[in-house]
């Protein structure tokens, strides 16, 4: 079974694994940030590594004057190393990062992976039976333009006490998904898995899993298909 970090297109059957994942719990949808994220992260760093060029190249201009040719020669020779060696460490970096950070509806809970290096993550869990109601949303034009949408959970728990102010307690009682381009589609299906597990819990491990864009006559062929699947 492939291992769920390294998969670089995720296809029904969501046949993978994650760490802490029950053996009888089933994944119904995993997705990554849109990659138009991708794409601009890896912009920032060829901006960057393209700025240490500039830098060392007016540097260089500079101690041809000062120092002659064999200083400034050196000097320009080492920038050219820093902004390859950047561009390249750097291009993996987001690259690995934006691949292993991913989010996923199982039949138990939501859940998300995000690595903050290629080699340390932190997850975040919010089990269905602590949904007490979701949304989506775009931040602006530019968001809704490159359809970067986010998906929200709110807990229960922030439903019990007194209404807070403090932003790190509120952010605590709710679960994100950001940047994602099916946000809303999300969260239709979210509602749905949630009318689901409170009122057919048993039927819950066959529950249709979510594939975007399935709609109309794609949505009839896909049931025809795998008939123990239901909705």
């Amino acid at each position: 079974m492939a291992d769920i970090f390294s998969v670089r297109e995720f296809e029904f059957p969501y046949r993978y694994k994650f760490p802490g994942q029950a053996s009888n719990e089933h994944i119904l949808f995993v997705i990554r940030e849109n990659p138009v994220m991708l794409t601009a992260r890896r912009t920032a760093v060829v901006i960057a590594a393209i700025a240490v060029l500039v830098v060392g190249y007016l540097l260089e201009q500079l101690l041809l004057n000062l120092t002659g040719p064999v200083v400034a020669n050196l000097v320009m020779v080492v920038s050219l190393v820093l902004a390859l060696g950047f561009g390249v460490i750097g291009w993996w970096w987001v690259s690995v990062l934006w691949q292993r950070s991913l989010a996923l509806v199982t039949t138990m809970r939501l859940i998300k992976f995000i690595y903050t290096t290629p080699a340390n993550r932190h997850s975040l869990a919010l089990p269905l039976d602590m949904i007490v109601d979701t949304g989506a949303y775009s931040k602006g034009f530019l968001q809704a333009f490159f359809k970067l949408g986010t998906f929200t959970a709110r807990s229960s728990a922030a439903s019990s006490g007194a209404a807070t102010d403090d932003p790190e307690r509120v952010n605590k009682k709710y679960f994100y998904i950001e940047n994602i381009a099916i946000a809303e589609d999300l969260q239709h299906y979210v509602s749905k898995v949630l009318y689901a597990f409170r009122h057919h819990h048993d039927q819950l491990a066959t529950f249709r899993p979510f594939i975007p864009h399935l709609k109309g006559d794609a949505r009839k062929e896909f049931m025809r298909q795998y008939p123990e699947y239901w909705s």
